[in-house]
């Protein structure tokens, strides 16, 4: 996203430099402030083990001579501020769901809403055979989350009834599956990667059935349109994530938090 011109062959050795500094620092150096709500595994409680998103942003952006601050808050009010220009980046946006912010080039993941249900409550009688199916339960999503075209539709489209359950805050997907455990709802909605995560630490996995509810999408972290240097932010992310994955690194980030490379 940043411009780099030839002029000839006349001092090409110093514009090259020249170029080289200008990708690896924009032009003012500073806080980069990353939000989002807990969504391990790509962002997840500050910390040690923060997620592999923030370990590549401050791969990234850090040898650059930007401060990364991530903190986390509800996704709503993650992607209000990022759009507001008052945080930085939205960490796990996606083009669909926020078409207005600045995006690195390349994939920093990808994306599939996966159906999580209790397991017994499939009979003869019930079969998720599509999403009208999911009419005849109580069906638990993340309010203001995007999961795909048709899930999304279907979950606008059924806002009124009793059996469709929204929550929101810092932990919400934990919060669906303690709500499934406890029967206060049947199935849920979510990121294959992210109930992958949660279920295997917690030793879920065994409790539920999965079906797949779409295609992929490709995961990233949205950039505010109201900071100058989102561009240049961009830039830096798809050169540090080219360079970890040709050296290996980017394998052995990934494998902290058992994802595998997209790409």
């Amino acid at each position: 996203m940043m411009m780099r011109r030839i002029f000839g062959r006349v001092g090409a050795m110093a514009l090259l430099a020249f170029s080289v500094a200008t990708l690896s620092l924009p032009a003012v150096a500073g806080e980069v402030k990353l939000r989002a709500d807990s969504w391990c595994p790509y962002n997840c409680e500050p910390g040690n083990r923060p997620g592999y998103l923030i370990e590549i942003a401050r791969a990234a952006l850090e040898p650059a001579g930007h401060k990364v601050d991530y903190q986390l808050m509800p996704w709503t009010d993650a992607l209000a501020a990022v759009t507001a220009g008052t945080a930085t980046g939205a960490v796990g946006a996606t083009k669909e769901e926020a078409p207005g912010m600045i995006y690195p080039g390349l994939s920093l993941g990808t994306s599939r809403p996966t159906l999580v249900i209790r397991k017994g409550k499939e009979t003869k009688d019930f079969k998720v055979t599509n999403l009208d199916a999911l009419k005849a339960v109580r069906f638990g999503s993340i309010k203001d989350y995007f999961y795909s075209t048709e899930v999304n539709a279907f979950i606008d489209a059924n806002k009124g009834s009793p059996n469709i359950v929204q929550v929101s805050g810092d932990n919400v997907t934990e919060d669906l599956v303690n709500m499934l455990i406890d029967g206060k709802i049947d199935a849920m909605v979510e990121d294959s990667n992210v109930i992958d995560f949660l279920l295997e630490s917690k030793g879920y996995r065994n409790l539920f059935n999965y079906h797949a509810l779409g295609q992929q999408t490709s995961v990233s972290i949205g950039l505010s349109p109201k900071d100058p240097n989102s561009a240049a932010y961009a830039k830096l992310i798809d050169a540090k994530v080219a360079e970890l994955r040709k050296s290996g690194q980017l394998t052995a980030i990934l494998d902290k938090y058992g994802v595998k490379d997209w790409q």
